[in-house]
């Protein structure tokens, strides 16, 4: 359905029954229970053998063996039944949740000039991250996760299941671009995690070139995304900043965080809920080779295309409260 500006709104839910508030809650859990065992996987596997438990080594020894064998057919009768269980309820853990496109749709790989989408922010644990990946609209997107996560056979095995995942180290993000894949990726890493304030809109985004100059190489247009409500779904300790930025230099996510009240694991339903939007694309030139001052150009392109998305959408998102507010950019 489309607005009278010719927004393009491919999911909007607002409310729900307490029985789909249930499912969601237990789709949200999953996906940050998945993530939290991801990043502690490599942990976990040498506890196990240390202390000799054979059974949790066995079981995380199978999910290995499962996640890299080749049997994950998304087409199949259960992984399409999976997916859509979490299409339909993910969102309905949220009060509101809404995705906008301020421009055309991802279209299928060679139907147009390919699109890579710069999602902030992060979050936590990217909830609205989360959202645009079970999303039906972005099936033809590829979703670049840290190599950390995408090894990882908890999170592989479902990433691979409910989405189109991919890998975002170098080498891989080059062999996408080159068969002309769109692509998402969160530019602010988890750099952005470790600054996430419930207080602030916040970006990492300053020293995040690399992927303009991709972009720019392979001749891709840039779609900024901006998850209004991201910063609302969890808790957050402030400071020790270099400290903290010191441990995602060794993909670590510096977080120390907590949600609901009554559940911690599971994040706040904040009033305003998530409000997605997918900025217009910014259409960069093919240079094979872009200096330092060509990929500063049209990075600082992006950032004013960010920016633009939040001043643009911020009191629609957060109410009349937010005439005021300012994004962040680190």
């Amino acid at each position: 359905m489309q607005t009278k500006h010719n927004h393009i709104i491919p999911l909007s839910h607002e409310g729900g029954t307490l029985i789909q508030t249930c499912f969601g809650a237990f789709t949200c859990g999953f996906f940050i229970v998945t993530w939290l065992l991801s990043i502690l996987s490599p942990i976990v596997l040498y506890m196990s053998i240390s202390t000799k438990s054979h059974v949790s080594t066995g079981i995380i020894l199978t999910l290995v063996a499962l996640a890299y064998l080749p049997i994950w057919d998304r087409k199949g009768k259960v992984p399409t039944a999976i997916r859509s269980f979490w299409r339909t309820y993910n969102p309905m853990y949220y009060k509101k949740c809404k995705v906008l496109f301020e421009d055309t749709l991802p279209a299928s790989v060679g139907d147009n000039k390919p699109t890579f989408y710069a999602v902030h922010p992060h979050g936590a644990v990217s909830l609205g991250w989360s959202v645009l990946y079970l999303s039906k609209c972005m099936d033809n997107v590829r979703f670049c996760f840290s190599p950390v996560l995408y090894y990882s056979p908890f999170f592989k095995v479902f990433s691979m299941i409910t989405g189109n995942p991919g890998k975002a180290d170098k080498k891989s993000m080059i062999s996408y671009l080159k068969k002309g894949e769109n692509l998402a990726l969160p530019p602010g890493g988890f750099e952005e995690a470790t600054i996430t304030s419930p207080n602030q809109d916040r970006v990492y985004i300053k020293k995040r070139t690399g992927f303009v100059k991709l972009c720019l190489q392979h001749g891709y247009s840039i779609v900024p995304v901006y998850c209004f409500g991201e910063k609302e779904t969890f808790h957050n300790v402030q400071g020790f900043w270099s400290l903290r930025f010191k441990m995602n230099s060794f993909g670590l996510p510096a977080i120390a965080i907590w949600g609901a009240s009554w559940f911690p694991v599971l994040p706040k339903r904040g009033k305003n809920g998530f409000f997605i939007v997918a900025g217009k694309r910014i259409h960069v030139p093919k240079i094979d080779n872009p200096s330092k001052e060509e990929v500063k150009v049209w990075h600082d392109k992006y950032m004013a295309a960010l920016t633009q998305i939040f001043e643009e959408h911020k009191v629609e998102a957060y109410g009349d409260d937010a005439k005021s507010m300012k994004l962040e950019l680190w």
